[in-house]
């Protein structure tokens, strides 16, 4: 049930949870609970966040055109056609030890230089991560490096001995319009020691067709927005979450409907329009709310035309901003392409959403002045987690700690985290294992807690949560 930390948050890849027999390369980090932050972080290791510090424009309700000439590549996303773009000539390999590292598209505008690389061949280790954390780099002839920007999640999964392959991409500053050659540096695949170090592969850039990019116009995001309103207690229900809380403290951000559904803007294409905005998690909810990056499906709205026909949509990943979280709120961003022959007005609807609740119990147990390596006490305590339900079997002092002892009556799903922990005293290690329905949790400090000790043991759970959220918008001319 441990998850590993991410090595850098800012390096925009993490590792996630995976079985044991599974290792993942390093992803942005899924998910987040914002109240009680630092209290859910230690019952669940692997909540890592992402602060991404972007300058949120919610609402807008004047149309404009952008005020230079836009397109949009599919994968890519806008970009700026002031000056003619220049792309990979072509996709460029390298193989070493058994190991291919291949550039498969790179795309310059005067904004960012967007690059999308694949690794294959990597072997699954048993002990030890997969892969190794680096970020790669676009080095100028200058010797000079562009700055990263962002960088796209690009899990993997496999059995320990099998091969597989990684996929991601990665945005730097722009490219200078007067240089046509780069190197991509990557220092290296595998866990350093391991495998082949300091990739470098030259790229030659040329300009992109006429009709590379799409045109594209940016709309304003006149809308209506509608969704439950949470008072002391929530109008929507769920077994053992807290009262919601009645007050919205957002700070400068305007967010008139609270926590729901807003419009940012339109990008209307030839021969559609794709609707950019977020759900924002405004202070009002029951629970924290809970995205996932990995999965293009998590929770998704649907759409209806103003004749209340459904209305297929595409998920444009490449387009929505970072989803975002400060102490006031968590923004999730999201983009969805429609065909533009709809008949408007165009109704979006959020039934749900996912939020993160955490339950506690107190148990006690009396360690005595000085407790000897070996000593182990038989407790037999039954103990309550909402729904379910597990008995605390036994105590054993051992070297620098405890190792407790429990196992489930009624156990969680599978992806759920369960932690056990000496409130106020932090531990210097803390390694768990479960088998079927049996947990061991093996927990040491610099300086054995002794007396009468109070453990907590702490459910995080990631639960779906009724709305539903809806905004309306009426295409131009419709």
């Amino acid at each position: 049930m441990k998850e590993n930390r991410m090595k850098d948050a800012l390096e925009s890849i993490a590792q996630r949870d995976v079985p044991e027999d599974i290792n993942i390369w390093p992803q942005i980090a899924a998910k987040v609970e914002r109240k009680d932050f630092m209290q859910t972080v230690r019952a669940r290791p692997a909540l890592a966040m992402l602060l991404v510090l972007l300058a949120l424009a919610l609402l807008s309700t004047v149309a404009y055109a952008i005020g230079k000439a836009t397109g949009y590549v599919p994968g890519v996303g806008i970009v700026d056609q002031s000056t003619p773009l220049r792309i990979l000539a072509q996709p460029v390999s390298v193989e070493r030890e058994g190991i291919t590292v291949t550039v498969k598209q790179v795309v310059a505008d005067t904004g960012h230089t967007f690059v999308e690389y694949i690794v294959d061949g990597i072997p699954i280790p048993a002990d030890r991560p997969a892969m190794c954390y680096s970020i790669p780099v676009l080095q100028l002839p200058d010797g000079s490096s562009l700055e990263l920007i962002d960088g796209n999640s690009g899990g993997f999964g496999g059995e320990v001995g099998t091969y597989v392959k990684f996929e991601t991409n990665v945005s730097s500053a722009p490219i200078p319009a007067n240089v046509d050659k780069v190197t991509f540096v990557l220092r290296c695949v595998l866990p350093e020691g391991t495998g082949p170090e300091d990739w470098r592969i030259p790229l030659d850039l040329v300009r992109a067709p006429e009709n590379y990019a799409t045109p594209a116009v940016e709309l304003g995001a006149t809308f209506v927005a509608s969704g439950p309103k949470f008072a002391a207690k929530p109008t929507a229900t769920l077994e053992s979450i807290p009262s919601a809380q009645p007050s919205v403290s957002t700070s400068s951000v305007s967010l008139p409907h609270g926590s729901g559904l807003y419009l940012d803007k339109v990008i209307e294409l030839p021969n559609s329009y794709i609707l950019v905005g977020n759900f924002t998690d405004a202070g009002d909810l029951p629970g924290g709310m809970e995205i996932s990056l990995s999965d293009p499906d998590f929770d998704l709205p649907y759409i209806k035309d103003g004749n209340g026909d459904p209305v297929s949509f595409k998920v444009r990943a490449d387009i929505q901003s970072a989803s975002t979280w400060s102490d006031q709120y968590w923004v999730h961003s999201w983009a969805y392409e429609i065909p533009k022959s709809v008949q408007g007005p165009i109704t979006v609807t959020q039934d749900q959403i996912h939020i993160g609740v955490t339950n506690t119990a107190q148990f006690q147990f009396d360690a005595g002045s000085n407790p000897q390596v070996g000593q182990k006490w038989e407790l037999d305590l039954p103990v309550r987690l909402g729904t379910y339900e597990y008995v605390m079997d036994s105590v054993e002092v051992v070297e620098g700690g405890y190792l407790f002892k429990y196992h489930a009556i009624t156990d969680v799903p599978e992806g759920q985290a369960l932690g056990l922990m000496i409130p106020g005293v932090q531990p210097e290690k803390d390694d768990s294992t479960v088998r079927a329905n049996e947990y061991s949790e093996r927990i040491t400090f610099s300086s054995l807690p002794t007396g009468r000790l109070t453990m907590e043991l702490s459910l995080y759970e990631s639960v779906p949560f009724k709305g539903p959220w809806t905004l309306t918008w009426t295409p131009p001319g419709k």
